[in-house]
């Protein structure tokens, strides 16, 4: 949270800016949903969702309308940028938790499975990062899914318009609005609470396999012609 004034200020600035955008999407982006994505947000059982730190612009946008009415928990690094994700998640409805594969991740996981077990929540975390290389998964999110018992629902989501910020370590996606946008959606994926040290690396590989796969796939969704890689179980 923002603790000197001119952070207020700074954050409260940074918040009227993303709602103007929150109303600019809402009005004017096309968004086609792929996958079992839409079917499980509207379902009241808990679940699990992963996408690359590259999408969670559009994502976190996405679910704000389920915010309003089901609990949604993520975790959020312990950074200076981390303070401002914080207040702008939360100030869409979103719950967070501070913490980070590099600092403080295990309290903030253990936080976390507590929250979405006990309010059977949708939880979510980003499961690149915080730091380089994009497009390379952290176990956490598998952690997460042996801990709880829910399923790992992969995300990606891609603007036939948008700006791609080609310094930020992640290649950050910021769509336009006035956009059509997709997003793809994989089939749950269970992670056993037996698993262990092997298992769960197996499942993290598959995890970035599907993400990367999607991401391929998406890449050339508006530009066609779209890759063999249509293959994909989300269909």
């Amino acid at each position: 949270m923002p603790k000197s004034f001119l952070e207020k200020i700074l954050f409260r600035l940074a918040y009227l800016f993303a709602w103007c955008f929150v109303q600019l999407y809402r009005w004017s982006c096309r968004v086609e949903v792929k996958g079992p994505l839409l079917d499980c947000l509207n379902d009241d059982r808990p679940v699990l969702l992963t996408w690359w730190h590259q999408d969670m612009l559009f994502n976190f946008y996405y679910l704000i309308a389920f915010a309003k009415r089901r609990k949604i928990a993520t975790i959020v690094s312990q950074s200076k940028d981390g303070a401002l994700a914080t207040y702008l998640i939360e100030k869409f409805g979103f719950t967070v938790l501070r913490g980070s594969s590099s600092k403080g991740g295990k309290e903030a996981l253990d936080l976390l499975t507590d929250f979405i077990i006990r309010e059977k929540a949708v939880g979510i975390i980003v499961c690149d990062g915080p730091r380089p290389p994009g497009r390379v998964a952290k176990p956490g999110i598998v952690l997460l899914a042996r801990k709880t018992g829910y399923p790992i629902i992969k995300i990606r989501s891609w603007g036939a318009r948008q700006h791609l910020f080609q310094k930020s370590w992640c290649k950050l996606v910021l769509v336009c609005p006035f956009s059509r946008v997709a997003i793809w959606s994989d089939m749950p994926m269970l992670v056993p609470k037996e698993s262990r040290r092997e298992a769960l690396e197996e499942y993290r590989r598959e995890v970035e396999k599907r993400l990367n796969e999607m991401a391929d796939l998406s890449e050339h969704y508006f530009s066609g012609p779209i890759p063999s890689i249509e293959r994909l179980r989300s269909g």
